[in-house]
């Protein structure tokens, strides 16, 4: 387990830096990149632009695990489909104490992003509803990433999207 959350850690990392520096990801904001942030589950909202935790919790309920220590904890929801790392801020002042959603990864078909790209969903779907950008090829898969002012969408690709990552 603790192969794992260092491995997708790493690839939180790589989609990060890729997308900051420009090499890999479209950047720019479109007039509904803050709806981009977001997606809808249970009837609940959630964004990576979240102020807190609440909406993550009220959509996917109690987290199946939870690991890490301060600053920030990787939750899994969903059988496994959904992690969500977050970070903390106050974190001695239990009163002023506020925990943010950090990346959000989804692999589960069900969720599907503001412009109804899912797991599932094939290169050219994503390219047609984000527009084109230069991917990653790491191995047999392909990372596309779209990079906006302050967070990033990413489409892990090993034939159809396997995974989406939002990165605050």
């Amino acid at each position: 387990m603790k192969t794992k959350l260092i491995g997708m850690i790493l690839i939180s990392l790589l989609t990060v830096s890729i997308g900051g520096c420009g090499f890999g990801g479209s950047k720019g904001a479109s007039a509904d990149s803050s709806q981009d942030a977001a997606f809808e589950y249970n009837g609940v909202t959630v964004s990576i632009k979240d102020e807190n935790m609440d909406n993550v919790f009220e959509a996917f309920g109690q987290p199946e695990t939870k690991e890490g220590d301060k600053p920030g904890f990787y939750y899994t929801f969903d059988s496994g489909l959904v992690g969500v790392s977050s970070y903390i801020i106050n974190e001695i002042d239990e009163e002023n104490r506020q925990e943010f959603p950090d990346m959000i990864s989804i692999k589960d078909e069900n969720i599907k992003t503001s412009k109804g790209i899912s797991v599932g969903s094939t290169e050219e779907e994503v390219k047609a509803a984000y527009g084109e950008t230069k991917g990653v090829a790491i191995d047999s898969m392909n990372i596309l990433t779209y990079s906006y002012d302050d967070y990033t969408i990413s489409f892990v690709i090993d034939q159809t999207v396997t995974e989406i990552k939002y990165t605050g």
